[in-house]
């Protein structure tokens, strides 16, 4: 039996190293260089709590070592916050928020003149509305960081396919 799961496992690489795959931040590939150049990215500061979140999270996924001295590239994102309300009961109360989270950011050269790319993400983030006004605090917050959060790695990810294809 294991020699049927050694020779399965050799038919899946086989199949797999044959279609191309790169893997996107292995130091062995032709996409090496990627995550220099996120290392050469230099996140602007961006407006309010969300914001902060959102740029020490580029900034941890981009160059976990610290601000670039010399940056190559400069990210400017704008960040908009909304909040609707789901679940209405029949008194005019609601009980259930979905947060929403849109970004757009633009990638320029490091004088910050030449627009290189741009994109944008749209994350939702729900949380309960109870009785206690301290817990719909803490829960619209965590709400606003879950989505700054992904906001970061889906920024980051297409930063990085946009490198690789570079």
């Amino acid at each position: 039996m294991s020699l049927f799961r050694a020779s399965l496992v050799f038919m899946i690489l086989s199949a797999i190293s044959a279609c191309g795959f790169q893997p996107l931040y292995g130091s062995a590939t032709r996409n090496a260089g990627v995550q220099d150049k996120l290392a050469q990215v230099y996140v602007e500061p961006i407006n309010g709590r969300t914001g902060q979140i959102l740029r020490n999270e580029l900034l941890d996924l981009a160059n976990p070592g610290g601000i670039p001295k010399t940056p190559t590239y400069r990210l400017a994102v704008v960040i908009e916050v909304q909040s609707e309300g789901l679940a209405i009961q029949n008194d005019d109360t609601k009980t259930r928020f979905n947060l929403t989270l849109n970004s757009k950011f633009r990638l320029t050269d490091a004088a910050g003149k030449e627009a290189i790319y741009s994109g944008s993400t749209q994350n939702i983030a729900s949380y309960n509305v109870v009785q206690s006004e301290f817990a719909n605090l803490a829960a619209a917050n965590n709400a606003e960081k879950r989505a700054a959060l992904v906001a970061a790695e889906q920024i980051n990810q297409q930063l990085s396919v946009f490198f690789a294809g570079r």
